[in-house]
């Protein structure tokens, strides 16, 4: 897995921190994290582009298990960022779907204090005590429980000046001195019932530089405007908040996954920055609420090992190559959503549920036929491994590596 450059950069002009419960900084541990990862933050790291990190400059905790239903074994790998969590309930999914990284429902969770531990289950918790911006010492500042009585309030009609300053008590008020900003409702959400605000829509659907596939790209940010944040889940408000201890105006909305923060006195790319929910949640989850941190476990290398790859096999180009997996493991193993890559990131093969007993082993053939407990066909009549060389990569469903063979 590729090693992450650590730099130096302030996570925000204008985000709050929170550090509550012990934090363990880490790499990001998983490829599949890496990648989306990349996409928009590793432009920022490399100093190409000039915006707010949407992830931050690395991760905020090491790989973590949470309970989650719907999750194999009733668990999902989690990592933390200082922008928000990424996540994986179903490892066996297709990685280069959009939706096999996830990032939550984080502000919701906040704001009502119902976390999430399964597609419809829920545990009631008291909503965080935790400032959405500025500095965390600020006790007049609004927090996600600001926000619990604003969740079904009115929307904005589109085009109206947005003028309305909230309260840390969650009072709002009038204030016509905000409309001299020239901040403008723009975009009706009708699944929640609230209008986003203009430099919020416009962040949402903005174009850049990411990085994809290897390659610096000019590309929208996000997949679809409502990728990374989710839907409005409250009007835009104004307040006044200390940055560094001295008050600065700031326009802060909150959606599902992320409360994004409008500072017209910032410097331009700095001006709409998405809030450090991944903190506050990782504050908010286990400092406030009392849960205990659950480690992801370390992959046991060599517990299966890829013992043989027929690379270049008579006949169809590709329809005969096959690999070897055999089992040193004490105990079974359940495979599904482990996966098998070459040197250049593709996928040989993906399984399925499947377990492989002690002392077993498989052999993945390419092309399709009938799955047996030692023959699995990974479905594609094409050639994977390159005659001249080439090294084959196991990982498991943590995306951790466990064996790689060579030749």
């Amino acid at each position: 897995m590729r090693c992450l450059r650590h730099v130096l950069f302030a996570v925000g002009l204008l985000a709050a921190t929170a550090a509550v419960a012990p934090v363990r900084a880490a790499g990001i541990e998983h490829t599949a994290f890496v990648r989306t990862w990349e996409r928009t933050d590793l432009p920022v790291v490399t100093q190409r582009v000039q915006r707010t990190w949407m992830w931050g400059p690395e991760a905020h905790s090491i790989m973590l298990l949470e309970p989650y239903a719907e999750a194999p074994g009733g668990q999902r790998v989690v990592q933390y960022f200082d922008k928000s969590r990424m996540e994986i309930t179903n490892p066996a999914g297709e990685p280069s779907s959009i939706w096999y990284v996830t990032n939550g429902l984080l502000v919701q969770e906040l704001v009502t204090g119902r976390l999430q531990v399964g597609e419809s289950s829920w545990e009631q918790h008291p909503p965080a005590q935790v400032n959405v911006a500025g500095d965390p010492g600020d006790d007049a500042a609004p927090t996600y429980a600001s926000f619990i009585g604003l969740l079904h309030t009115a929307p904005l009609p589109v085009g109206a000046t947005v003028q309305r300053e909230l309260r840390r008590d969650g009072t709002t008020l009038d204030n016509p001195a905000f409309g001299a900003y020239n901040v403008f409702a723009v975009q009706h959400v009708p699944e929640t019932n609230h209008t986003i605000a203009a430099p919020f829509w416009e962040f949402m659907n903005a174009t850049g530089l990411v990085y994809e596939n290897g390659s610096y790209v000019t590309a929208a940010l996000f997949p679809n405007p409502y990728y990374a944040t989710g839907y409005p889940i409250s009007e835009a408000y104004w307040a006044t908040v200390e940055v560094g201890g001295t008050p600065r105006n700031v326009l802060m909305q909150c959606f599902e996954r992320r409360c994004l923060t409008y500072a017209p006195e910032n410097p331009p790319a700095w001006q709409v920055e998405a809030g450090n929910v991944g903190q506050h949640y990782y504050a908010w989850r286990y400092g406030q609420l009392g849960k205990t941190p659950v480690d992801a476990p370390t992959p046991t290398t060599g517990a299966i090992r890829i013992t043989s790859i027929l690379y270049n096999p008579p006949g169809t180009e590709g329809e005969q190559e096959t690999l070897t997996l055999t089992s040193f493991a004490p105990a079974a193993v359940q495979m599904q959503g482990w996966r098998i890559e070459d040197a250049g990131g593709s996928v040989f093969f993906r399984f399925p549920s499947f377990e492989l007993a002690p002392g077993a082993s498989v052999t993945i053939h390419a092309c399709n036929g009938f799955n047996t407990p030692t023959l699995l066909y990974n479905g594609r009549c094409s050639a994977t491994w390159n005659n001249d060389g080439d090294t084959a990569f196991l990982y498991n469903a943590f995306g951790q590596l466990v064996s790689t063979y060579g030749y």
